[in-house]
Formats: structure tokens, sequence, C-alpha cells
């Protein structure tokens, strides 16, 4: 047999977080050991009736059943521009400034290679989405791991990046609402990130795929802040906002050169979104922003019921500001964030390891609030339980 040595590139790569979690709960499933899963942002609540109801009359079309392009319908580019202008107020070239994805995670992880070089810098926030490493690791990049303190509501210090990476970096991704650590970013923030950005010349790469899950502060985009476009390329996606992940449908828009930087490396990977999901996803940007609504507040109800029981359990440094996570410091007697992960298991409950976000999110546990109320109650019971 033919020994099979793998690129330098996939060698790099860490164990994808989430197929760990999905390996450990086979492995449950095996045993017949029923558990509670608090793990991955895949939410338990119905996409639109109506969305699902133009997705099987659009895909019996038999010009949806083609190639699509690469640019994406006009039909749904014109519906995101609609959407970003209700919501944010600010205007997109729907031609030039909006490239549909195959969800967000697919342009996040691609972005690096229309961009770097091997051996230049990205930035990475840490604790982050493992995506954002993974594309930079890809694309042969010098990784800077960004610490998010909890001190400094985990918002990076920009002003503590070495003037050594600043100058050799060329992309930064930042992501608020923050997952796993449900931070929000103000206004004064986003403008210190867009002239930090600008005066060395490092591209950002913003990741707002929360930005509809919130339950005070209403969540910015970059794209209003002034000078935002000459620097910056956002992302957003229906998985969230609409509980379509499985559809994998999202957008990138901003900046031009980058949109085209992007695209051109999409046409060389895939041939673009179904267009009946295309025409879905349409329809929910223009028609569902009441499901919008009433999905904040069974999240926040759920949010509600979590961390209220999390603190009668005793548990310390609860940050549940936005997403539907909480983000939730280990006990005191445990090590590390995966010991107590693999307690949780052993007792039914399945959360995330902070350490899986990177070196800066050890010491802390995320819980996603994607099961129904009774099951979030039974997990606080199970969690409460005894520890000998």
């Amino acid at each position: 047999m033919v020994k099979i040595d793998f690129s330098n590139r996939l060698k790099n790569l860490p164990p994808y977080l989430f197929a760990e979690i999905d390996r450990l709960k086979g492995e449950l499933k095996r045993k017949g050991v029923e558990f509670i899963d608090l793990s991955i942002g895949d939410p338990d609540i119905l996409a639109p009736k109506k969305v699902i109801d133009i997705l099987y009359s659009s895909a019996k079309k038999k010009e949806n059943q083609k190639y699509s392009l690469d640019q994406g319908k006009l039909t749904f580019r014109l519906a995101v521009k609609d959407w970003f202008k209700h919501r944010f107020k600010v205007n997109l070239d729907e031609s030039k400034e909006i490239l549909p994805l195959i969800g967000s995670k697919e342009g996040l992880v691609h972005l690096p290679l229309s961009l770097v070089n091997r051996g230049d810098y990205v930035i990475v926030p840490s604790p982050g989405y493992p995506g954002y490493r993974g594309g930079a690791i890809l694309s042969e990049a010098n990784i800077y791991e960004l610490p998010l303190w909890e001190e400094n509501s985990f918002l990076p210090d920009l002003g503590k990046i070495p003037k050594s990476i600043r100058n050799k970096a060329k992309l930064i991704y930042l992501n608020y609402p923050n997952n796993p650590t449900t931070a929000l970013a103000n206004k004064d923030f986003l403008e210190r990130v867009i002239k930090f950005c600008s005066h060395y010349g490092i591209i950002l790469a913003y990741d707002n795929a929360y930005c509809e899950i919130y339950f005070e502060d209403k969540p910015l985009s970059i794209l209003e802040i002034e000078g935002a476009k000459d620097i910056a390329i956002e992302f957003h996606s229906l998985s969230k906002t609409f509980c379509m992940t499985g559809f994998r449908i999202g957008w990138a828009c901003g900046n031009s050169n980058l949109i085209a930087g992007l695209l051109k490396v999409k046409t060389n990977i895939d041939s673009g979104i179904f267009c009946a999901i295309q025409d879905c996803a349409a329809y929910a940007l223009e028609k569902e922003r009441d499901y919008i609504d009433n999905l904040r507040k069974i999240i926040k109800e759920r949010r509600d019921i979590f961390v209220n029981g999390l603190k009668r359990g005793g548990a310390e440094n609860i940050y549940a500001l936005s997403t539907f996570y909480v983000w939730v410091r280990i006990p005191k007697d445990f090590s590390s964030s995966m010991e107590f992960v693999k307690y949780l298991i052993k007792r039914g409950v399945i959360a995330t390891a902070g350490v899986g976000f990177g070196n800066y999110g050890e010491g802390f546990v995320r819980f996603a609030l994607t099961v129904n109320k009774d099951k979030l109650k039974k997990a606080l019971t199970i969690m409460g339980t005894n520890r000998n």
C-alpha cells in the first residue's frame, strides 16, 4: 500500500473542535447513553415555514437546478442590500460590494487565500472561532494570537500588539457579538479598530454572524464606521438569524476589491449556491423580520433560566450578553476546561472547553442554548449534583 503523506498545511491544522465533540457524542450514542448537547451552536428552532415552502417550490424549477453563478442571484443580492440598508442604514452596491457565500464560515476561511502570502502575519483573537486559525494555517501564514482578556470585557487591547507584528500583519479577524464570550463592541471601540487597521494597512475581516441575537444593546456593523469600506469586509449568515444552519448560505460585504479577491478564490473552488436556497433566503431577509424578534425572545428566556440556574449552583463569572451562548469560568476545583467538560460528559451534559477556542480561552466553558427550556433545566440539575 502506498504511504499517504499529507501536506504540512494539513498536519498543522489542530483537530477541529466540533469534530472532536461529534466523536465524543458518537461514543455516547454507541453505548446507549442519553445526553443533553449544549456544545454546538445549531438551534433546535425550526426555520420559518414559508422559507421551507419557497425552497420546495423553487427547487422544482429547472432553471434553479443548473449551476448558479458564483456571484449569486441578483434577487438575493438585492434582498441583502435592502436588509442591510434597513438594519444598519448602510448602502451597498449589489454588483460590487455583496458576495453570497456557502455560509459565512466558508468565506472567513477562504479569505486569506486571496490576501496572504507564506510568512505574512494573521492576527487571530483568542478565544475565537476556530475557523479563523484554520484559514490562516491553510494560507501558510504566521499566527499572532490576540488575547481577549476578561478584565477588558473580552475586547482586544490593540496597543499591546507588538509593533513588529503590526508592521507585518496582513489580516486581522474580529467578531462582535462575540463567539464564545458573548461580548459586544461599542462604536468607540470600532472606530479605534478602523483607525488602527488603516494606520498599519491591515485588512479587517469582521465576523458579524450574531448581529441579530442580542437582548439589550443593538450590535453595529463595522461598515457603519467612517473609513471602514477602505479596509474592511464583513461576514453575515442566515444560520443564526433564521435558524438555517444546514442551508449553508450567508454573504460577505464591504470593500469592493476585497469582495473581488474572495470571488476569484471561490470561482476556483465552488460553483455557487443552489439557486432555490438563494430564493428562500431572499424571502427570509425580505419578509421574516418578525421571526427574528420572536427568536430573540425565545433565546432570552432560555438565557435567563440557564444563567439564574448557574448562579444558584454557585457559578461565578458568567457572561451572556448576546448570541445564544453562555460563557462561564470553570469551578475552582477543576484544573482545566477540558477536565471540567469531561466531568460533564460523564454525567450526560456536553459543553465546549474554552481552550478549544484558543489558549486564552482556558479556564472557561461555553454552553449553547440550543435545546428547549426543559432540557436546560435538566442540565442544570445534573450539573448541580454532588461531584463525588
